[in-house]
């Protein structure tokens, strides 16, 4: 399992940067079923809400926990092909070589956790919004994107540099 979106992008600039509404984890496709029997066995000890989105076409499972009525975190699983690591979407899959998902252990503001090494993390990042550029204009993505691009990858992806 590791972290990644917002979460990921505050360990890779190594402070929280913006409030996140919930941590984003994959785990890789052949431990989803185990991971999930995990969290659904959590979820009923501590009575939080767990709602499993099956997959649609070329799309992926996905699973939200709700905790007093918030979504607070969500698993998706990342595909295993060739060589290559796969996160599925409805309109793209985005396709990563298997050597860039080294583990990276971190620590925030006293909160442990893995992510990918910072160069995975970036990478990510930018054909995330090269596939979405849409979400270039989301505030979120703009400061994201300010604190961990430099101002040639900024400029490349047409994103404005704030401070």
């Amino acid at each position: 399992m590791q972290v990644y979106g917002g979460i990921s992008i505050a360990a890779c600039a190594g402070k929280f940067i913006r409030d996140n509404e919930d941590v984003d984890i994959f785990v890789r496709y052949v431990d989803f079923e185990k991971a999930k029997s995990i969290l659904d066995s959590l979820c009923y000890q501590k009575n939080f809400e767990l709602k499993y989105h099956p997959p649609k076409s070329n799309d992926k499972p996905k699973i939200d926990i709700k905790i007093d009525n918030e979504k607070r975190f969500s698993m998706v699983p990342v595909y295993q092909e060739n060589n290559n690591i796969v996160f599925k979407y409805p309109k793209n899959n985005e396709i990563y070589p298997n050597q860039n998902i080294e583990i990276a252990e971190r620590t925030i503001s006293g909160y442990r956790f893995f992510t990918s090494q910072d160069k995975f993390i970036k990478m990510m990042f930018i054909k995330h919004i090269e596939l979405r550029p849409d979400k270039k204009k989301r505030a979120k993505f703009i400061k994201d994107a300010n604190a961990i691009l430099s101002p040639a990858e900024l400029s490349s992806l047409g994103i404005i540099r704030i401070n």
